[in-house]
C-alpha cells in the first residue's frame, strides 16, 4: 500500500498534464462551435484589475480560482461561426522570482449546460465502467471455483478461505484508500487500482499452479487490496458530480455496474470455460479487459465538473482545483516533492474529525447497515454457484446461469429505489425549515435502508424453513434477497454524502467500512465452517444470514439522522 501511494503521488501530475493535452487535442474544435449562451462572470484579483472570464457552463457547484499577482491577461474578442460575439481571456501563471506571492482566493458559480451534462453523463458511465470491472474480476473467482476446487481438491473450508482473502485485502486497504482520495487525484487512484488488481487477477492462475495456497491467497489478497480503492473513490467523484436532488439516482445508477459485473461474470464465465475447456482463461480475459479500460479512464475522466470545464477549453488556462485538492503553484511547476505529498496525508489525518466520527450516531448507523448488507452480499457473491451445484446437484453453467437473475434483480432494485427516493427529496427540498428539511430525509433514508435489510431477512427465513426442491424457487427468493439490499443506493450509501461535505465523503465511508468488511469477511469464511460441520446444510447458512440483515436493520431505524455533520 506505500508503494501504491508512492505511485499514485507521481502519476497525479503527469497524468493531469497529459489527459489537458488529449483532451484539448480532440474537443477544442467542438467546444469553439458553441451556440449556447455563454456565462460571464467577473474576476477581480486586485483593486486595481478587473477582467471579464467566460466561464463554461458546468455543473452547479463552485469553481475555486487562485490568482497570483503577477497574473498576466490577454483579452481578445472573437466571433463563433454563427455570428455570436464571445470573450475569451487567456490567463498564465508566472513567477518571476523564489518569493511566491498568493493572490485571492474566488469563488465563482458555474452555471450548467448541455455540454457540462453530456460530460457528466461520461464521467457516470466511466464510475459504471470501473463498477463493472471490479465484480467482474471479484465473481470470477465464485464461478471459477466449481471447477478449480474439483482439479485440486479444495474443501468447503478451504473454498472458503480462498474466497474470504479478496476481503482481508480489502480490509486492509479500504482506510488507506480513504486517505489516499482525500489528500491526491480521485481519477489517478482509481487508475492506480485498476491497474494493480487487473494484473493481479492475471496472476491468479500462476499462483494456484503451486502446491501451496499461499501465492494463490497471496494474489486474491491482491485483487481485493486494489479493489478498496473503488467506493472511497466513487463516492467522492460523485460527491462532486452530482446535486442532493439527484445524487440518490446518479449512486443507484453507477452501483447497477456491480450488478451488472456479476452478471457478465455469471453469464460469460461459463461460456469462456466451454470454449477454451479451461478456467484459468477467465482471469487473463478480465484482467486484460481491465487494463484496456484505463486508456478512457485517462482521456475523459475528471476529479470535478470545474476541472473538467478548464481541461476542455483550450483558450483558458487556470488553476482550478477540486475541493480538498488544492495545490501550491510551485509545486505543479517544479514537480512533485513525494516527502511534501506526505506531509499533505499526515496533516489531512490530523484534520480528520476522528472523535466526532466515533460519537456519531448516524455514522454507527451507517457502519450497521454496511455491515449486516457486507455479510449477505459476500456470501451471495461467494457461494452462490457453490449452493447450486451442491445442493441441486448442477454443473458450472447451470449454477452460474442460476445466480444471473438475483443480480438482474439487484441493478433494477437500485435504479427503482434511487429513482423514488430522488422524487422524494425533490417535494422535500421545497421546505425552507432545514431542521425539517432533516427530519423528513431521515425518514426517507431509514425507510429505504429498512426495506434493503427487512425484506431480505424475511427471504432467508424462508429459505432457512425449508428449502425449494426447485432451483428456480430458490433462485426466486434470492431474486427477492439482492433485489431489496440494492435500495442501499437510497439508504446508507447515499446517507454517507449527506453526513459529510466531498471532503470528507471518502474516508468516512472507509472508516465505516474498515469494520463492515471484516464482517462480511467472517461471515464468506464462517459459511464454509458451517457447512463443512453440517455436511452442506444450506438452512442454517440461510438463517443465520436472515439474523444478521434483521440486526442491521434494527439498528439503522433506531440511530440514524440526515443532518449534516462532517464538512
Amino acid at each position: 500500500m506505500q508503494l501504491l501511494i508512492v505511485v499514485v503521488m507521481c502519476l497525479q501530475e503527469t497524468a493531469s498534464f497529459q489527459t489537458t493535452t488529449t483532451r484539448t487535442a480532440c474537443t477544442s474544435l467542438a467546444f469553439r462551435r458553441r451556440n449556447s449562451q455563454r456565462y460571464e462572470q467577473p474576476i477581480i484579483s486586485s483593486p486595481s484589475r478587473t477582467s471579464t472570464l467566460p466561464v463554461f457552463p458546468c455543473f452547479p457547484r463552485y469553481a475555486t480560482t487562485k490568482l497570483e499577482s503577477n497574473v498576466e491577461q490577454n483579452n481578445r474578442q472573437d466571433k463563433d461561426d454563427d455570428g455570436a460575439l464571445t470573450e475569451t481571456v487567456s490567463k498564465s501563471l508566472l513567477q518571476e522570482d523564489d518569493d511566491e506571492k498568493e493572490g485571492e482566493e474566488l469563488t465563482v458559480p458555474i452555471p450548467m449546460d448541455d455540454e457540462m451534462t453530456t460530460m457528466k453523463n461520461i464521467m457516470l458511465l466511466l464510475c459504471w465502467g470501473v463498477a463493472l470491472l471490479s465484480a467482474l474480476d471479484r465473481v470470477a473467482m465464485s464461478v471459477a471455483m466449481v471447477p478449480l476446487s474439483a482439479e485440486l481438491g479444495y474443501t468447503d473450508t478451504m473454498k472458503g478461505s480462498v474466497s474470504s482473502l479478496f476481503s482481508v485485502g480489502y480490509g486492509l486497504g479500504i482506510v488507506p484508500a480513504g486517505i489516499l482520495v482525500a489528500t491526491a487525484s480521485p481519477r489517478v487512484v482509481m487508475a492506480c487500482g485498476i491497474a494493480v488488481w487487473s494484473i493481479a487477477t492475471i496472476a491468479t492462475p500462476q499462483a494456484a499452479a503451486y502446491s501451496s495456497m499461499i501465492p494463490l491467497l497471496l494474489a486474491r489478497a491482491s485483487v481485493g487490496a486494489a479493489e478498496s480503492v473503488v467506493l472511497p473513490t466513487l463516492q467522492t467523484l460523485l460527491s462532486s458530480w452530482t446535486t442532493r436532488e439527484n445524487k440518490s439516482r446518479s449512486l443507484a445508477t453507477v452501483f447497477s455496474g456491480f450488478h451488472a459485473g456479476t452478471v457478465a461474470a455469471y453469464l460469460l464465465s461459463p461460456l469462456v470455460i466451454d470454449y477454451t475447456g479451461d478456467w484459468r482463461s477467465i482471469f487473463t480475459l478480465y484482467g486484460g479487459i481491465g487494463l484496456f479500460w484505463l486508456i478512457p479512464w485517462f482521456i475523459f475522466s475528471s476529479d470535478s465538473p470545474q476541472q473538467a470545464a478548464v481541461e476542455f477549453n483550450s483558450t483558458v488556462v487556470v488553476d482550478v482545483l477540486p475541493p480538498a485538492k488544492k495545490r501550491d503553484v510551485r509545486d505543479q511547476k517544479n514537480g512533485i516533492d513525494v516527502m511534501s505529498e506526505f506531509a499533505k496525508a499526515i496533516e489531512t489525518l490530523k484534520e480528520a474529525p476522528w472523535a466526532d466520527f466515533i460519537r456519531s450516531k448516524g455514522a454507527w448507523a451507517m457502519l450497521a447497515a454496511h455491515a449486516a448488507n457486507n455479510w449477505g452480499l459476500y456470501n451471495t457473491l461467494a457461494w452462490s454457484p457453490t449452493f447450486y451445484s451442491e445442493h441441486y446437484g448442477l454443473n458450472v453453467r447451470d449454477s452460474a446461469l442460476y445466480s444471473i437473475l438475483p443480480s438482474v434483480a439487484g441493478a433494477l432494485g437500485g435504479l427503482v429505489a434511487g429513482s423514488l427516493a430522488d422524487a422524494a427529496l425533490q417535494s422535500i427540498d421545497e421546505e425552507k425549515d432545514q431542521e425539517k428539511r432533516d427530519e423528513a430525509t431521515t425518514k426517507v433514508r431509514k425507510g429505504f435502508q429498512g426495506l434493503a435489510l427487512f425484506v431480505p431477512a424475511m427471504a432467508l427465513f424462508t429459505l432457512s424453513n425449508h428449502l425449494p426442491d426447485e432451483p428456480f424457487v430458490a433462485q426466486l427468493l434470492l431474486m427477492g434477497t439482492t433485489g431489496f439490499q440494492a435500495f442501499n443506493a437510497a439508504g446508507y450509501l447515499a446517507a454517507n454524502q449527506e453526513k459529510s461535505g466531498p471532503k470528507w465523503a471518502g474516508l468516512l465511508y472507509s472508516i465505516t467500512s474498515l469494520p463492515a468488511v471484516m464482517v462480511g469477511t467472517l461471515g464468506v469464511y464462517l459459511t464454509g465452517q458451517i457447512l463443512d460441520v453440517t455436511h452442506q446444510d444450506w438452512a442454517s447458512v440461510f438463517a443465520l444470514n436472515g439474523c444478521i440483515n434483521l440486526l442491521g436493520a434494527l439498528a439503522f431505524v433506531s440511530l440514524y439522522d440526515s443532518k449534516r455533520e462532517f464538512d
